[in-house]
């Protein structure tokens, strides 16, 4: 009788043991893998955090009068690199005058690097998300109204002295430097049809933007990198740009 009750305490033991082994396991999977997502997207919102700072500093910059500012963004494996330029034009005509502004940008790109997840930073819009679904979570300051249409705009590039991309981890700094001044395009003796155009890799994004301003007769998507949108009837016509070397220091 003792030789079986030992046999089943031994196997009750085992059995036991098992599940106690096969919970930590599980718990272990489940739980490492939810504390890297919440991780992943912490990280990405204090990045999200940074690019507000860094535009605000660029408002410096451009309405301000500030020479520089400097944006500290902490990279904790990730990467801050230049993207591909970006190009707005505004063209008005009307009363038998007509002309067009243009303007180059380089945009700014944070992207993890165990994740598809980027924020780009482009004319003072911030877009957070993946190639296949991206948005902006910062709108450009843009005023597009039937009486007044006035475009602020950012033309962002490398310095001379800047690499082209920093990664790892680590806190770097985003330095931005006035290259020229402010120069203001002003039409006020409408009224106009205004034209904007966008040429950018997120196009499709730059028209649901656009389009969403009520007084934006119309937009359309002319390929995956060019959209535009027209104004009608505009009395004043206003583009700012302002020249910005960006470099990126550790």
């Amino acid at each position: 009788m003792s030789s079986h009750r030992a046999v089943s305490d031994t196997l009750g033991f085992i059995f036991v043991f098992s599940l106690v082994l096969s919970t930590v396991a599980v718990v272990s999977a489940v739980g490492m893998g939810g504390l890297q997502d919440t991780r992943d997207v912490e990280r990405i919102n204090n990045a999200e955090r940074a690019f507000d700072i860094l535009d605000d500093n660029m408002d410096d910059i451009s309405r301000r009068g500030a020479p520089s500012r400097a944006t500290e963004i902490k990279l904790a494996d990730a990467r801050l690199a230049f993207g591909d330029p970006v190009s707005i034009s505004v063209r008005w005509e009307g009363n038998g005058k007509n002309g067009t502004n243009m303007t180059t940008t380089q945009p700014i790109v944070y992207t993890a690097d165990d994740s598809d997840e980027r924020l780009i930073y482009s004319y003072g819009g911030v877009f957070r998300g993946t190639d296949d679904s991206m948005t902006f979570v910062q709108e450009p300051s843009f005023t597009l109204r039937s009486d007044s249409v006035l475009v602020s705009t950012f033309e962002v590039r490398q310095a001379t002295d800047s690499v082209s991309s920093v990664g790892g981890s680590g806190t770097f700094l985003v330095r931005a430097s006035r290259s020229k001044s402010r120069l203001t395009t002003a039409r006020t003796d409408g009224p106009y049809t205004v034209t904007i155009n966008v040429s950018s890799p997120r196009a499709s994004i730059w028209k649901s933007e656009l389009e969403s301003y009520d007084d934006v007769d119309s937009c359309s998507l002319v390929n995956s990198s060019f959209t535009t949108c027209q104004l009608t009837g505009v009395d004043d016509v206003r583009v700012v740009k302002t020249g910005v070397d960006v470099s990126f220091v550790d």
